[in-house]
């Protein structure tokens, strides 16, 4: 085991979670997502988009849900290989808990920035 890895890291699953998080950290995509189904607690199947990302040197999966998918989609557009997001931590109810949640908050390029006019 290296120092990076504690036993907890092989217990917990390889998904991104919020109770593995500190918040601040950058994460990368690795690649461009994958589609998958799964079911729900209600019993019905659904789509869901699953991408590899980095995070503290580990490699994730990470699921989006709407409200960060939608985040990412304006700041990134259909292409979020190689692009990063900083987690922010917050609390959602979730099927009537209440439980820690991600907020990615996309990491802009230079690029990315909309050059702001002077008048």
């Amino acid at each position: 085991m290296s120092e990076t890895t504690t036993k907890k890291d092989f217990f917990s699953g390889n998904f991104l979670k919020a109770e593995d998080c500190k918040g601040g950290e950058i994460v990368e995509f690795l690649d461009e997502g994958e589609i998958t189904d799964i079911t729900t607690p209600e019993g019905k199947t659904k789509a869901v988009m699953n991408f590899k990302v980095l995070v503290d040197g580990k490699e994730k999966t990470f699921t989006p849900n709407k409200s960060n998918g939608d985040l990412l989609l304006e700041a990134f557009g259909e292409s979020w290989k190689g692009r990063k997001f900083k987690i922010t931590l917050t609390k959602v109810k979730v099927f009537g808990k209440i439980k820690p949640s991600i907020v990615a908050e996309p990491v802009l390029e230079e690029t990315d920035k909309v050059p702001v006019e002077k008048v």
